[in-house]
């Protein structure tokens, strides 16, 4: 059987991975599960919260994307990301010097550690046969205190989301920058311009900070592959519940638009990183709202989790009520195969 490119598969995840995780060990708060994106440890006194993930999609900024796409699973549990650690994968046949990426790639990983006061502690770097583009598979470790976290399965019926600046940024930054002679026939320059710089926007560090300050925060998600409407059914599938959406409330840039107008792509099934998904209490939510934008970053009410978990609906812009698409694979898949195709 052959997956789709992307996550593995939630039920090959319930019946395959997670039936091989090692001997149980009670300083395991969180325990690898459906929309849980870290893992959470009690630690004298305190928790740690450690994640890794790969940078498979990108080539121009691997490094940067690697260090704020972990740092963003550490926030999103509420904890302060602090050490990283690194392993740079390059392809043995390449037609640039090898010392030429290993420098690209280091540099990022250091502009975009100072810049969230994190330290790289160790790593591995090597030429690997078989790979056709560099890979660099990150692990962040963060910590908070024992009773000052959250996680994907706390959400609450009644809850409303929240979703911070917009949908679809990292992967829009990604096919601007890797796929800009193509698109430079179809869309204004101005446009690309601008899409490359979304991934300027890519940490939700300081979104899920703010929000933590606040208060009454139940769940984060931090929406990578399969985009927005997966990061919603995470937190829904973690928390046994519902949920229900309004499409003209969910926000995206004309960027965005055009660029996966361009491909033919969903951009609510974009990669999204930098986009945050809060859950949180009706109470505490305008407070929230009122604080993220006090910080110049933008945040919507798009809709709010609901007790029965059948109901998973998205009002359209028609308004009319139809269930929330479930991605299989994301839409940045589908942009590079049709490129890599031709």
């Amino acid at each position: 059987m052959a997956f789709p490119p992307g996550k593995i598969p939630m039920d090959i995840l319930r019946t395959i991975v997670f039936e091989h995780l090692g001997v149980q060990n009670p300083r395991l708060l969180l325990a690898p599960g459906i929309g849980e994106d870290a893992a959470i440890i009690k630690m004298n006194g305190k928790v740690i919260v450690v994640t890794t993930d790969p940078i498979t999609g990108s080539l121009e900024s691997i490094g940067w994307l690697s260090v704020h796409i972990n740092a963003n699973d550490i926030a999103t549990c509420g904890a302060i990301p602090l050490w990283y650690l690194t392993t740079i994968l390059l392809p043995e046949k390449t037609k640039i010097d090898h010392r030429k990426i290993l420098d690209q790639i280091t540099s990022q990983i250091d502009a975009a550690s100072k810049e969230l006061n994190i330290t790289v502690a160790g790593g591995h770097t090597e030429i690997t046969p078989g790979i056709s583009r560099p890979i660099v598979v990150g692990f962040m470790v963060g910590e908070t205190e024992i009773d000052n976290y959250v996680t994907s399965k706390g959400a609450k019926p009644g809850d409303q989301i929240i979703i911070t600046k917009s949908v679809g940024l990292e992967g829009t930054s990604i096919l601007a920058e890797e796929m800009e002679i193509i698109l430079k026939g179809h869309l204004e320059d101005s446009v690309i311009l601008q899409a490359k710089k979304f991934i300027e926007q890519i940490s939700v560090v300081k979104d899920a900070h703010i929000a933590m300050s606040v208060g009454g925060v139940n769940a984060m998600h931090d929406p990578t592959e399969g985009g927005v409407f997966l990061g919603l059914h995470e937190i829904a599938d973690a928390s046994h519940i519902g949920l229900q959406i309004e499409e003209a409330l969910i926000p995206i840039t004309s960027e965005t638009e055009a660029i996966c107008e361009f491909f033919e792509i969903d951009p609510f099934q974009l990669i999204s990183s930098g986009c945050l998904i809060i859950s949180a209490s009706p109470e505490k939510t305008p407070m929230i709202v009122e604080q993220l934008e006090s910080e110049n970053i933008a945040a919507h009410i798009i809709g709010e989790f609901v007790g029965d978990p059948q109901i998973r609906k998205i009002l359209t812009k028609d308004k009319k009520y139809r269930d929330l698409p479930r991605p299989t694979s994301d839409h940045l898949w589908r942009a590079l195969e049709q490129v890599f195709k031709k």
